[in-house]
């Protein structure tokens, strides 16, 4: 099956972020469809320096067996102005972007879209071509809606194949914002790259850290802002006052923000590559994120694919991946109730361990390959629907 795939952005050397988007494009590429990226760059927000400029076009190499398969990557410039207050005039100018590109292109079997931007940046061009379009919804919080006309929406919605929706919570979402049918949707939550995260000894992961194993290491992944909570976990770990735990906080600002972390104890502050990630994760006891939104989080699946406990926001966006049996789920604003969680799987290792397994237990039934085959089966049925 060949694919364009309409992006709000695909990592490169200048900018590594937004990993996970890759995942899938690659974990599809290794199934033996053959995927192109479209992922609009903001004009201003490099000319501003918030961002640096990316190539126009350049290939993502991945390893098949014995051969090497490329995925194309075009990056045009767009006039974006977020989605504020010019929100039409970001969404004008991504749509014009993307099908400059398409155009420019073979066309393909399937257009895929991550987030309902995106999905709408290449609709025009999925419409006048007769090609099947499915949208990908993993918003923390789905606004898009308010910058189209009513009937443009219904245009849209009803022109859509299916909608891959990575949260019960995301699905309902779309349905009430007016994106989506239920009948067209399905629920796949995110998935994990198996063979680079998964459990391995903490006493080789500290060792190679350089991390004692008789501390107790509370673990962050995320951006440093105020909807993750990073800031929570550091004040939840100050009230704490024990000189035992231990911390890691993973992640970075955008430009203009300059929340950190800075409870006593951090062992490390910063971004990582993706790659090395793992090995923090093994190194530590418990992954915290009182996040306030998502659609679904990828840094929680990946630390439950290391055998972590969670604590996390107890909010709908979690529920199709945590529940009491791998994680303790708290009201994301009260520090108190962090703090009180972080302490009550310290005291109690036998309780630890069994979220541990069960971590596991539920990570294997969300691996990146299974969640790409399943995308593509879902795929294959509602186009075989209209046929």
């Amino acid at each position: 099956m060949r694919l364009i795939f309409s992006a709000e952005s695909y990592p490169s050397p200048e900018e590594p972020a937004t990993a996970f988007i890759a995942v899938l494009c690659r974990e599809m590429t290794r199934q033996g469809h053959e995927v192109t990226v479209i992922a609009p760059q903001s004009l201003r927000a490099v000319l501003s320096g918030r961002a640096k400029k990316r190539p126009y076009h350049y290939i993502d190499i991945v390893r098949v067996g014995n051969e090497d398969r490329s995925i194309n990557i075009y990056c045009p410039f767009a006039l974006t102005s977020g989605f504020g207050r010019l929100g039409k005039v970001t969404t004008w100018s991504r749509e014009l972007a993307v099908r400059f590109v398409a155009n420019r292109l073979p066309v393909p079997d399937v257009c895929y879209a991550h987030m309902w931007t995106s999905g709408y940046s290449i609709y025009k061009y999925a419409r006048n071509n007769k090609i099947p379009l499915f949208v990908a919804s993993g918003e923390d919080k789905i606004i898009f809606h308010k910058y189209l006309h009513s009937k443009t929406q219904k245009s849209f919605r009803d022109y859509l194949s299916g909608v891959i929706c990575v949260s019960t919570k995301n699905l309902n979402e779309s349905v009430r914002c007016g994106f989506a049918n239920t009948e067209k949707c399905i629920v796949l939550p995110n998935g994990v790259e198996e063979s680079l995260f998964y459990k391995i000894d903490k006493n080789v992961a500290r060792e190679e850290l350089g991390y004692s194993i008789n501390d107790f290491i509370v673990i962050f992944v995320g951006r440093f802002y105020n909807r993750k909570g990073v800031n929570r976990v550091s004040e939840a770990i100050s009230i704490l006052n024990d000189t035992g735990i231990k911390s890691i906080f993973i992640g970075t600002n955008n430009p203009g923000e300059n929340m950190q972390p800075n409870c006593g104890g951090i062992l490390y502050v910063g971004k990582v590559a993706h790659d090395e990630i793992p090995k923090y994760l093994n190194a530590a006891d418990v992954f915290v994120l009182p996040s306030l939104a998502e659609g679904c989080s990828n840094a929680i699946v990946e630390a439950m694919a290391c055998g972590l406990p969670i604590i996390s926001s107890d909010r709908p966006f979690n529920y199709d991946i945590l529940d009491d049996k791998n994680s303790i789920l708290i009201d994301p604003l009260d520090v108190t109730a962090i703090a009180d969680s972080i302490k009550y799987l310290k005291d109690n290792q036998s309780i630890r361990e069994t979220m541990s397994n069960n971590s596991i237990l539920k990570a294997k039934q969300l691996t990146i390959s299974t969640r790409t085959s399943n995308i593509i089966k879902f795929i294959i049925s509602k186009v075989d629907e209209v046929q």
